[in-house]
């Protein structure tokens, strides 16, 4: 693919991207995107792209340490294509990756579009930021229980175990509610028993069995 080519793809991708999020696409995707339909492969992109986006983001507000340069600097570069990152999305040991490879995609794009790209310095900050507030993983040995083997299947699947401790047996249904959406977005096979998965989260997170079968969240 030529230069122009690639240039026009980068154009189809960030307006795909703005457009999931409801934003407007800059004048120069828009303009592109309506000179000719799009080929197989530029859907497949779009696709890929949509699939790819942060699921139900964070806002300035809401990040860990929102006042916090490493916080500034994420609502600054990570918002212009999609949602804000949740830190907590990936491990420390995964965030590295997953933050070169979203540098690369940044610096590929035609600079007609206007989008920001970090500086090393600013790298740093923004990398030690997502890492210092990332998912807690579990240890190698999980707490034995009932709901331990569809924990572990279930939740592998998408990302790094989380610490059953990470959350209070009050708050594991919301989360887990909200991964459950993520999954279907992401077209993840979803558990069997959501129910089993949640009394070994909320057992293991106390100490303790609840007294009764965890309530589901809409």
């Amino acid at each position: 693919m030529g230069r122009r080519g690639f240039e026009a793809v980068g154009a189809l991708m960030v307006s795909g991207l703005l457009a999931c999020q409801g934003g407007g696409a800059p004048p120069v995707a828009k303009t592109q995107a309506a000179a000719s339909p799009l080929t197989h492969s530029q859907m497949l992109l779009l696709a890929a792209a949509s699939i790819a986006l942060p699921p139900e983001g964070a806002t300035p507000a809401t990040l860990p340490q929102p006042q916090s340069h490493g916080a500034q600097l994420v609502a600054k570069y990570c918002a212009q294509c999609h949602s804000l990152p949740v830190p907590a999305t990936h491990s420390a040991t995964d965030w590295p990756s997953v933050a070169r490879r979203m540098w690369l995609r940044m610096e590929m794009l035609p600079d007609s579009l206007g989008i920001a790209v970090p500086t090393q310095s600013d790298r740093f900050v923004i990398l030690e930021y997502l890492t210092s507030n990332a998912l807690v993983v579990s240890s190698a040995n999980l707490p034995a229980g009932p709901g331990r083997e569809q924990f572990t299947v279930t939740c592998s699947q998408c990302h790094a175990l989380p610490d059953p401790k990470v959350h209070s047996p009050q708050d594991w249904p919301q989360v887990y509610s909200r991964m459950e959406r993520n999954m279907e977005r992401m077209k993840v096979k979803p558990p069997t028993s959501t129910t089993e998965i949640l009394v070994y989260l909320q057992t293991t997170a106390a100490g303790k069995r609840p007294a009764t079968a965890p309530a589901r969240h809409p």
